[in-house]
């Protein structure tokens, strides 16, 4: 930080100094600071759009939402075709469920744009959010020709089929080559427990939500899931305790009533 405030006090223009100096204080949680540097980065700057964005980064951790949405949107106006801007736009209106929305930039950045496997993987899953699944299950598929060790695409297609109860001999399969390559993941694991949990395997299921709590001892879903498997099993002390669990880090007011009508 002394050398960094040092190259500035010398050369007030070395605008590449502000944002490392910046970057430190928001990994210290020092984000007055961070936001001080970012701000004083000039509109005629390389950095200018890199500030704006990290502002943003910071504005989200920090700042209520309209805020946010205020700066989101004067970087939008700024930088309306920039890739980065418009995936911080996409994700905004993803984070609000305005699906539509979304679609439309993600659409956009993929016609605009190189496109590439992530973007593809996110404007399916956005389709999926608004009942047009197999338009996204065609897509999903294409992305698994040309990357069949795409584990994420595994275990999303895998879990989507589990809820739909679809094709679950499918699903199982996928999940489990999505293990094969990542043995550990917790969210795997919970995939493949909510599989078997719909094939009513329950006492094969349990053991792999247990070890999916195990290692993500905070997801409401995993807690949830094993809450009913529990129940499924007979054991329905426990299974309150799940769902008990569960309602203490579940965010979203739709699963909070359906775990506490549980």
């Amino acid at each position: 930080k002394v050398l960094l405030e040092l190259s500035i006090f010398l050369n007030p223009k070395m605008d590449i100094s502000r944002y490392s100096l910046a970057e430190i204080y928001n990994s210290e949680k020092i984000n007055k600071l961070a936001l001080k540097n970012l701000n004083s980065i000039s509109h005629k700057s390389f950095y200018f759009l890199a500030a704006n964005l990290k502002k943003l980064a910071i504005i989200k951790e920090t700042e209520a939402n309209l805020k946010y949405r205020s700066q989101l949107f004067k970087i939008v106006d700024l930088w309306p075709e920039n890739k980065f801007v418009l995936y911080r736009l996409a994700n905004y209106y993803k984070s609000k469920k305005q699906y539509v929305s979304s679609i439309k930039i993600y659409k956009k950045i993929l016609e605009s744009y190189n496109s590439n496997d992530r973007d593809l993987f996110l404007y399916a899953s956005n389709l999926d959010k608004i009942g047009k699944w197999d338009e996204a299950k065609v897509l999903f598929f294409k992305l698994l020709e040309k990357n069949p060790k795409d584990t994420y695409t595994l275990n999303y297609v895998s879990y989507k089929l589990a809820l739909k109860e679809q094709e679950l001999g499918l699903a199982l399969k996928l999940i489990k080559k999505a293990l094969m390559l990542d043995p550990e993941n917790g969210y795997f694991l919970d995939t493949l427990g909510w599989v078997e949990f719909k094939r009513k395997n329950y006492a094969s299921a349990v053991q792999f939500l247990e070890k999916s709590v195990s290692l993500l001892p905070r997801s409401a879903e995993v807690l949830d899931h094993l809450g009913d498997c529990y129940f499924m099993l007979n054991r329905k002390k426990e299974a309150v305790f799940e769902w008990n669990k569960a309602l203490k880090y579940e965010t979203d007011k739709d699963n909070i009533k359906k775990i506490r009508a549980k």
